[in-house]
């Protein structure tokens, strides 16, 4: 048992001890202490020497840590010895305390009542995994050595920033001690409460909430023209603005759930399994009509590529579905000019080694460049991003983002054509909000930014909220108010003006007005804008001095 040095690849120490120890069943671990290594080590950095003084401090330090983890750590297996024999007088029964190593498992073995996808469930044996690998780091290796107080030390860990700087959301830090909290509460006894209940998750400063943007009626229109190339991506968009269901229940929509002939959709939904019965307005109509003349015999789902697309590739669907976004709402010459500057692809297995030593030549951390080298090899032998998210657990979006960055770094181009600079920048502008606090950047757009736009328009509409909610399946107004809801000033401005007095509004003033520009005219100024913006300074001046009438 003592300290350690750890040499980096760098030939000096890494910043921080560590510690060997043996636990109480002879087992011999390591552990990184949080106590910074200060000051000049002794020579060959063999700690039988002497090093200067603030080394020597810090060594000191180390082992003040390392003395109180220890002491820590036998208080908790003795606490956790009584409550084993408390549990046993109670139940009147033997019971043999599980290791931590069985919590995984319990998760996976989880049984539940709808269908869950194979990426969450991914993600939550994952996490368990991960909380089980840190306990086991500080000696802890049955559950009832989990405490309220070791809960709290972990979560605290959840909230420190990750290899690039960023910090988790509170929302995300929460299911994260759901799950793990879970994953006890099964192994734990009837008589043991979960240690993770009594574990606050405080919402630290600007952990702010996005709401997707809903649409008003002129950027309905300019989506529906930017899809209407991709027959896929416009027939789910048409279907999801008109009924407000989630991505799942449109695109695995049967025809036994259409009735063209009463104009009535009905159908079970598959997260709260509420029974719904929609009108088909006139747009879903000719989309369904279309659809029906191609249905092939004994065809069960309305969008047969779609419902196939989310079984094997889900990403894919709501990359098509953003795509449409970026090309209604993002600036077309950036797009073009990111196209054109992409170098030639070629393949990564041919490459490798030089994309290798390139992010080996930066200074990101040493987790983050594992983890980027990982995917590099995983996916120039041929695994799919499918792939790669079940076996690693890291989202598409992450795997996107890591990729796209060694190929910066090394200046090579080794994604297919879809994953270009151009579209994905387009689709980042777009569709994402970047956030203070968050691993992720925030949705802006997306598919579930449809059903945000169908509430919004109804309620706009002055459909009833009571109404409402029984079309979109919730089972409270609160939710649909507090989610979904979203108005944009400008489409209320008429209703507020109407509704407040005139010391307000000027109403029944003989000043002059601005006349309101059609809404169907906003499309043609921002055109004209743009065209504007393309000139250069010289043309510009002329051209708002003859507005001017100079």
């Amino acid at each position: 048992m003592g300290l350690e040095l750890k040499i980096g690849r760098d030939g000096q120490p890494i910043d921080h001890w560590f510690a060997r120890y043996t636990d109480k069943h002879g087992k011999r671990l390591f552990k990184a202490l949080t106590t910074k290594v200060a000051g000049t080590a002794p020579e060959g950095f063999s700690l039988k020497r002497t090093g200067d003084a603030a080394f020597e401090a810090s060594r000191t330090a180390a082992e003040d840590e390392l003395a109180r983890f220890l002491k820590e750590a036998t208080e908790t297996r003795d606490t956790a010895y009584h409550i084993q024999k408390l549990v046993e007088k109670k139940t009147n029964t033997k019971w043999e305390e599980p290791p931590l190593d069985v919590l995984p498992d319990l998760i996976r073995d989880t049984k539940h009542r709808r269908q869950r996808s194979q990426q969450h469930e991914a993600w939550k044996i994952k996490t368990v995994q991960n909380f089980v690998a840190w306990a086991k780091e500080r000696g802890l290796l049955k559950v009832l050595e989990i405490t309220p107080e070791v809960a709290g030390a972990y979560i605290e860990t959840l909230f420190a920033p990750n290899e690039s700087g960023r910090t988790r959301t509170a929302e995300s830090i929460r299911k994260v001690k759901a799950v793990v909290g879970h994953a006890l509460k099964m192994a734990l006894p009837m008589a043991i409460e979960n240690p993770f209940r009594s574990v606050a998750v405080e919402t630290s400063d600007g952990d702010k909430v996005f709401n997707r943007e809903p649409l008003n009626a002129v950027e309905v229109e300019r989506l529906l023209k930017a899809a209407s190339e991709d027959r896929m991506a416009f027939d789910l968009i048409v279907t999801g603005l008109s009924t407000g269901l989630r991505r799942g229940d449109v695109c695995r929509l049967r025809w036994e759930s259409v009735d063209l002939h009463n104009g009535v959709l009905k159908l079970t939904t598959s997260k709260t399994r509420a029974e719904l019965y929609l009108p088909i307005m006139p747009r879903l109509r000719t989309v369904l009509q279309g659809r029906l003349a191609e249905r092939e015999e004994n065809a069960e789902y309305v969008f047969p590529e779609a419902e196939q697309q989310l079984r094997t590739n889900p990403s894919g669907v709501s990359w098509r579905i953003k795509r449409a976004f970026a090309l209604a709402f993002a600036k077309p010459p950036e797009a073009e000019q990111a196209d054109a500057a992409a170098p030639e692809r070629v393949p990564l297995s041919e490459v490798l080694p030089k994309v290798l030593k390139a992010i080996q030549a930066t200074g990101m951390t040493s987790k983050k460049r594992e983890k980027m080298a990982d995917l590099l090899t995983r996916y120039a032998s041929g695994q799919s991003y499918r792939v790669i998210q079940q076996e690693r657990c890291i989202s598409r979006g992450g795997i996107s983002m890591l990729l796209h960055e060694a190929q910066k770094l090394a200046k090579v181009r080794f994604l297919p054509d879809t994953q270009t600079p151009g579209i994905n920048a387009a689709i980042r502008v777009v569709t994402r909000l970047d956030r203070a606090v968050g691993l992720k950047a925030a949705s802006k757009y997306d598919f579930h930014g449809l059903r945000t736009t169908f509430v919004t328009l109804a309620l706009n509409a002055g459909i009833g909220v009571d109404k409402l909610k029984a079309l979109t399946g919730h089972n409270t107004v609160d939710v649909v108010l507090k989610h979904y809801f979203k108005p944009k000033g400008t489409d209320m401005a008429g209703e507020l003006e109407a509704a407040f007095p005139a010391s307000l509004t000027g109403r029944g003033s003989t000043e002059p007005r601005p006349a309101a520009l059609p809404e169907a005219e906003t499309d043609r100024v921002a055109e004209i804008a743009a065209q504007f913006k393309k000139l250069n300074k010289a043309d510009r001046s002329r051209l708002a001095k003859m507005l001017q009438g100079a």
